[in-house]
């Protein structure tokens, strides 16, 4: 469909709108019409080809509320309930030291269950360097030991939650994700140009190439899943506007489904934020707001509507941005959105910043060296000496210095991408022996991606 240039809303990616740039595609919906759609930039910076509306890109974690649609239409054929126990429809976890977990906790992030990226890159893996497999990750699972608490209890974000979901969803419905979305939810909704794919080498027609770097030296970086249910969706703004319009339209999944897919819990005790069945809700400025976005390689994607004034922004992004506000997907779409809804910009919630204040040395620090194991990731870690303090040394990583924080307690920053502030405190026995190590997530002031993650001392020196 065209449309007529919106010079206001051409401005907001004009850095990008050029040939020889990674950029973004645009669409807008009000009233439950396109009224602009449009491409910034170059979907393949080595063949000059242009980004347009009917461009596909990957659009990472959109792909978890298709995922929970899955889920509910089986609900709906009463192939399952969503209170179900995951045990029943998952055979790597017999066994398995995780208890009783429902779908539905899963679904709305509040199982518990450690995060699968967070466990890869903590046993040594680069993602979209080194491919990450659906049996890579059930491996995982079945070795975890703990969860990061008790299910029901908290909200913790865990792509693991939706690769288990896609699991379940083949063992009830007799095909992969893939095929029964593209059936049962592209087909009905005319959502032509988009798939799921199971594997990342896969061909994907009309697919932007996703980069990294800063203008004008980019490279191409693209992700490496093998792997359904949290990530692989490869779609367009045009089809997001389909399935946006199924909202309204209840051609799929009907009352029932939509109804729980945007009924939330809190992702924190008094927040005005909460999870639905892969969809974040919550006010701003007074208006109620769907979203969600996504982060993979050289992607980013975001999908936002504002319900009561029928408004939707579907953006997609071929460009790993840099994690500051003004390029953030969800500052970009709220943006566009001012433009639509008139009066003041809906604000993006700041990000917290985690205290980074450390404390003085301890006296001794020879007590920590040594090297500690993990059993949930199989991997071992070596507490060196480092200047003044002490770092850990990890496979595959640079050295990570520990900063002291406290008695037995110390801080590390930027220890991974999703980890930027973890709490490493060590462990004593009532001989005052160090016996091991905890790590904990401190980059966000209310939602925790990791706790209480063990490691055993099971060497003094190793050096």
């Amino acid at each position: 469909m065209h449309t007529a240039p919106n010079p206001q809303v051409d401005s907001i990616f004009a850095q990008w709108d050029k040939t020889d740039s990674p950029g973004f595609a645009l669409a807008v919906s009000k009233g439950g019409k396109l009224v602009y759609s449009r491409g910034y930039g170059m979907a393949d910076l080595d063949h000059n080809i242009a980004i347009g509306p009917t461009t596909v890109f990957h659009a990472a974690s959109l792909a978890k509320q298709f995922t929970a649609m899955a889920i509910m239409l089986l609900v709906e054929q009463g192939k399952l309930s969503i209170d179900d126990d995951v045990h029943s429809f998952i055979p790597e976890l017999s066994g398995s030291a995780i208890p009783k977990i429902t779908i539905r906790q899963m679904l709305h992030h509040i199982s518990g269950i450690r995060d699968q990226w967070i466990l890869v890159t903590m046993a040594g893996w680069h993602l979209s360097d080194d491919v990450v497999t659906r049996k890579d990750v059930m491996k995982f699972v079945k070795q975890m030991t703990s969860l990061n608490f008790c299910p029901g209890s908290e909200f913790s974000y865990s792509n693991t939650n939706y690769t288990l979901a896609a699991e379940i969803v083949k063992a009830t419905s007799g095909v992969a994700l893939s095929e029964f979305c593209q059936k049962r939810i592209f087909e009905p909704l005319g959502m032509t140009s988009t798939t799921i794919i199971e594997t990342h080498g896969e061909i994907v027609k009309n697919r932007a190439y996703g980069y990294r770097g800063t203008y004008p030296d980019f490279e191409v970086r693209m992700p490496n899943y093998d792997l359904t249910g949290p990530t692989n969706l490869q779609t367009t703004v045009e089809d997001l506007m389909r399935w946006d319009r199924n909202f309204d339209l209840k051609t799929v999944g009907g009352e029932v489904a939509l109804s729980a897919m945007q009924t939330p819990v809190p992702t924190y005790p008094g927040s005005s934020e909460g999870y639905g069945l892969g969809l974040f809700i919550s006010t701003e400025n007074g208006r109620r707001i769907v979203e969600h976005n996504g982060r993979d390689a050289g992607y980013r994607s975001h999908l936002i509507r504002f319900p009561d004034q029928q408004l939707t922004v579907a953006l997609l992004c071929n460009l790993a941005l840099p994690d500051e506000i003004p390029t953030l997907t969800k500052t970009l779409v709220r943006q566009v959105a001012a433009i639509y809804l008139g009066g003041p910009q809906p604000a993006a919630r700041q990000e917290f910043v985690a205290r980074r204040e450390v404390a003085v040395a301890p006296a001794s620090l020879t007590d920590y060296l040594g090297r500690y194991y993990s059993e949930e990731i199989d991997t071992a870690y070596d507490i060196i000496p480092s200047g003044t303090s002490i770092a850990i040394s990890r496979p595959k990583y640079d050295t990570t210095d520990l900063l002291p924080a406290g008695p037995d307690t110390f801080a590390m920053i930027d220890f991974s991408i999703f980890l930027p502030f973890v709490l490493v405190q060590f462990n004593r026995d009532a001989q005052q022996q160090i016996t091991g190590f905890r790590m904990d997530d401190a980059s966000d002031e209310f939602i925790s991606l990791l706790r209480a993650f063990r490691f055993s001392k099971v060497q003094q020196k190793v050096f």
